[in-house]
């Protein structure tokens, strides 16, 4: 009886990871092809309310095109690893590459999102 709740547990855990993995794949990919395209429109739909609040398209558009400028491209977003909801990512650009964090909310929305030197 013990191992089909394991089981059962199991099965429900790898089916919410695979939700989580897909709506990860989906976002980033916008991301990617948004930022590219310099779409700060697209990029600000993203994003959660709270972060639309907190950032402002103003802020949004300066953090796009300050990137873009310094680092252009952004040719891929290489999963890493996941440690306390927060995903990270090896962001390659034509410059440099960095660490990409990011969170999303339970409908793939971008709640966190940083790039720092890895």
């Amino acid at each position: 009886m013990n191992y089909l709740f394991l089981l059962f547990v199991c099965s429900i855990t790898l089916s919410v990871s695979a939700q989580d993995a897909s709506l990860y794949e989906k976002t980033t990919k916008a991301f990617q092809e948004n930022f590219n395209a310099q779409n700060v429109d697209a990029i600000f739909d993203l994003y959660t309310q709270e972060m639309q609040e907190a950032m402002t398209k103003e802020g949004v558009t300066r953090f796009v095109k300050g990137c873009y400028e310094q680092f252009g491209n952004l040719k891929s977003l290489t999963f890493v690893e996941t440690t306390e909801g927060i995903n990270s990512y090896t962001a390659a650009f034509d410059k440099i590459s960095l660490v990409m964090e990011l969170q999303l909310d339970t409908v793939g929305k971008i709640s966190t999102i940083q790039f720092q030197e890895p």
